[in-house]
């Protein structure tokens, strides 16, 4: 923690997010699914990483588990770097920020994001990268 990280090359503090950053950090704070209907608490990003940190601190389970793993609950890790921090998950199985939720996520329990287009995932995905 004593080396000083480098600066972000996807977004600098107190410029303006892009259009596809916008569209992104609205994702990761919605509430409602594409279809209207209300998410749950459980399954909107922004409960189990919440600013400034961008984490809880607390033990989730979002369906990972593998068959070595004691528990399929684990801590609740904070984005901030996050575009610098691959690979992915907590063994480190997912190579890129995409395959969290195209690849483990299939049942929606890392939040809900079965009902997004290709598009709006990468949208989201370019927000992370800002953090």
């Amino acid at each position: 923690t004593t080396i000083p990280r480098p600066p972000n090359r996807y977004h600098t503090p107190g410029e303006k997010y892009t259009p596809a950053q916008k569209r992104g950090k609205a994702i990761f704070e919605r509430t409602n699914a594409n279809d209207g209907r209300l998410l749950k608490p459980e399954e909107r990003c922004i409960t189990c990483h919440m600013p400034p940190y961008y984490t809880s601190r607390k033990l989730a389970d979002v369906g990972t588990q593998q068959a070595m793993d004691r528990t399929g609950k684990f801590d609740t890790p904070h984005l901030n770097n996050i575009y610098d921090s691959a690979p992915y998950l907590h063994n480190g199985m997912a190579a890129t920020l995409e395959e969290i939720w195209t690849v483990y996520n299939p049942y929606d329990k890392h939040g809900a994001t079965n009902d997004m287009t290709k598009d709006q995932l990468n949208d989201l995905i370019e927000f992370l990268k800002t953090l």
